[in-house]
């Protein structure tokens, strides 16, 4: 029993020695897709570890125009690392964000006139998902997120990224 209880509380304290470390800093690229809009998105982000197992995020993506059709967003989200090997680490995330959608209008002509134009639409959202991250090197970080974005028309987000660690 007692190498038990050993055992068990040497796994518990090593979970915390795998998570990154308060004042980390990481900069990254992603790529996005949201599967209400079917549209795909390039984004950068940059995270800093508030304490060793919450991280912060902040993201900028870019949906690329699908039927005229072009999206962006930026979001804010909290992420807490839980190290389940050596350089495997699950998280919970949450958090809240800004959309803004714009659709182009092609010129549509009649004889001498030609009518076209846009029209535009935002709306704040809140992130809830999880995500893993796999560490390539000590400074080379590999991540998956599938997050919900909670707003008007909602939807579910997949995001894959890449991350550097100053």
């Amino acid at each position: 029993m007692k190498k038990f209880v050993l055992t068990l509380c040497v796994a518990l304290f090593s979970l915390g020695a795998m998570a990154q470390s308060k004042g980390d800093v990481a900069l990254g690229a992603n790529l996005s897709y949201g599967f209400d809009m079917e549209m795909l998105g390039i984004g950068v982000k940059g995270q800093y570890n508030i304490t060793d197992p919450i991280r912060a995020e902040v993201a900028f993506n870019y949906f690329l125009e699908k039927d005229n059709v072009s999206a962006w967003d930026i979001q804010a989200n909290a992420h807490y690392l839980v190290g389940l090997a050596d350089k495997f680490k699950l998280y919970p995330l949450a958090g809240i964000g800004y959309m803004k959608a714009k659709v182009d209008l092609p010129g549509i002509s009649y004889g001498d006139v030609k009518v076209e134009g846009s029209a535009s639409d935002g709306d704040v959202f809140f992130n809830l998902g999880g995500g893993a991250q796999l560490d390539i090197t000590s400074k080379l970080a590999l991540n998956a997120e599938l997050k919900y974005q909670f707003m008007d028309d909602g939807q579910l987000c997949l995001c894959v990224g890449l991350a550097y660690r100053f």
